[in-house]
């Protein structure tokens, strides 16, 4: 029985080279970022009943006034901006050690079913969360 080791020499180098700059960053000013490396996506819910879905889009801290939900043939598109918090006191002087909420412009599509009737899609704005309503075209009923 033949048994082969891997040789380790490169790839552990490899790594740590790259632990070696991950430590260097973390040492760095600028490691706490004031904002997030790449754009949002709202997280969403999706709900389904017989004669529609719902969709629950989750934009707390954003202006109803700054979101836009438009139908492009199939495809929902949802997009706005989300402004950086900031503090309801006074914001100078303060030292950011940690930003998780995400902000800036964001953008989702979302295919349509085919069964939905698009022009007949309504929205609703409560306490941060976007609620789409996607009727759905249910055909002709058996009496």
């Amino acid at each position: 029985m033949s048994v082969r080791m891997h040789a380790w020499g490169s790839d552990f180098d490899e790594l740590a080279s790259q632990v070696r700059a991950m430590m260097n960053e973390m040492e760095s000013p600028n490691f706490f970022r004031s904002h997030a490396p790449d754009p949002w996506v709202p997280r969403l819910n999706l709900y389904e009943r017989p004669d529609r879905f719902v969709l629950c889009v989750e934009l707390a801290g954003v202006p109803h006034d700054q979101v836009q939900v438009l139908a492009e043939g199939r495809v929902l598109l949802l997009r706005g901006v989300r402004r950086k918090p900031v503090l309801p006191e006074d914001p100078t002087n303060v030292s950011v050690h940690v930003m998780e909420i995400d902000s800036g412009p964001f953008q989702r599509r979302l295919p349509l079913p085919r069964d939905v009737i698009v022009e007949a899609i309504t929205t609703a704005y409560r306490e941060g969360l976007l609620w789409i309503t996607l009727p759905r075209d249910t055909g002709p009923q058996d009496l």
